[in-house]
C-alpha cells in the first residue's frame, strides 16, 4: 500500500504551481472562453432584468431599503439564459481542472477547446457528490440517534441524568470538530476520482476510495498544512490588494481586481494540484511500474 509523503507533497504543490503558474494559465485557455461567454451572458441578462435601476439608485443615494427592493425585483425577473450562464461558468471550472490535472500528471500542455475527459470529469464530480451526500446522511442519522438517547435519558429525570447530558454536550463539541476534519479528509479521498477521470481513466469513485485505504490521517495532515500555509498568503495578498486599491485611485481599483483574479487562480491551481499530487503518490499513473507495497491495479469494472 502506497503512503502519501505529506511534507514532500505539500512542498511540491506550492513550488510546482509557483514555477508553472503561467504555463497552467495557458493550458487552461479553453476555460477562459467559457468564462468570458458565461460572464457576458450573466451581465446581459442581469441588465435585462433591471439591475441598472439598482446602480442608478445607489448613485442617487436612495435609501438602502429601496436599493434592496430594486435588487430583489431584478433577481426575480431573471430569464433562463442567466442560469445557462452560471452553467457555463461551472463547465469552465471543470475544463480548467481537466487541463491542470493533465499538465501536472502527464505534462500535457496542449489544450483543445473540448475533450471527452471534460464530460467524464463532470459526471465523476456528480458521482463524488452523491457518494459524499450518502455518507453525510448516514453519519447524521447516527449522530441524531446518539443525541436522542441522551435526550431521553435527560428527560427521565433520574439521578445523574442532568450531568450525563452535560457531559455529552462537553464531549460532543470537540468530537464534532474532529469528525468534521475527518469528513473533509474522506471527501478528498473520494475526490481522487477526479484526476483519474481527467487523464482518461474511468473515474471509479468506490474503487479509488478503497485504494486510498490507510491514508486518511495523512490526507488530513496534507490538507491542513496546505490550508495553514494559505492563511498568511491570503492575509498578505489582501493587504497588498487593499493598499493598491486605496493608494492608486481608479487605476488602482482595476489593478486590484487583476491582482485578486491572479491570487484566486493561484488558489484554484493549488487545490487541483493538491489532488493531482495525492493521486500520483497513492494511486500511481497508468502504465507505471508499481513500487513495492503499491496497491494492486484497479479492477476493470
Amino acid at each position: 500500500m502506497r503512503k502519501l509523503r505529506v511534507f514532500r507533497s505539500v512542498g511540491e504543490v506550492f513550488s510546482g504551481v509557483t514555477r508553472h503558474y503561467f504555463q497552467l494559465l495557458v493550458a487552461a485557455w479553453p476555460a477562459l472562453v467559457f468564462v468570458a461567454i458565461g460572464v457576458g451572458l450573466y451581465v446581459w441578462f442581469f441588465y435585462r432584468a433591471g439591475i441598472g435601476d439598482v446602480f442608478a439608485k445607489m448613485g442617487d443615494g436612495s435609501p438602502t431599503t429601496e436599493i434592496m427592493q430594486a435588487y430583489m425585483l431584478a433577481s426575480s425577473s431573471l430569464e433562463p439564459g442567466y442560469y445557462a450562464a452560471m452553467l457555463l461558468i461551472f463547465i469552465a471550472t471543470a475544463v480548467a481542472a481537466v487541463r491542470w490535472h493533465r499538465f501536472v500528471l502527464l505534462g500535457d500542455g496542449s489544450a483543445s477547446l473540448l475533450r471527452t475527459e471534460d464530460g467524464r470529469y463532470i459526471w465523476t464530480f456528480i458521482k463524488v457528490m452523491f457518494a459524499y451526500f450518502l455518507f453525510l446522511a448516514a453519519l447524521m442519522l447516527v449522530f441524531m440517534g446518539i443525541a436522542a438517547v441522551f435526550a431521553a435519558v435527560a428527560s427521565v429525570g433520574t439521578e445523574g441524568s442532568g450531568s450525563l447530558a452535560a457531559t455529552f454536550m462537553i464531549v460532543a463539541a470537540p468530537l464534532g470538530f474532529l469528525a468534521y476534519l475527518l469528513i473533509l479528509a474522506l471527501l478528498i479521498r473520494l475526490m481522487l476520482a477526479l484526476p483519474d477521470a481527467a487523464i482518461g481513466q474511468p473515474g471509479r469513485v468506490v474503487a479509488l476510495f478503497k485504494a486510498t485505504h490507510g491514508n486518511t490521517w495523512r490526507i488530513l495532515g496534507y490538507m491542513l498544512l496546505i490550508g495553514l500555509i494559505w492563511i498568511p498568503l491570503f492575509v498578505l495578498a489582501a493587504f497588498i490588494i487593499g493598499a493598491v486599491a486605496m493608494l492608486m485611485g481608479t487605476a488602482g481599483g482595476i489593478l486590484a481586481g487583476v491582482l485578486y483574479l491572479a491570487v484566486y487562480l493561484y488558489f484554484l491551481m493549488t487545490q487541483i494540484t493538491m489532488l493531482s499530487v495525492a493521486y500520483r503518490e497513492i494511486i500511481g499513473l497508468p502504465g507505471e511500474v508499481p513500487a513495492e507495497g503499491a496497491p494492486e491495479p484497479l479492477p476493470a469494472a
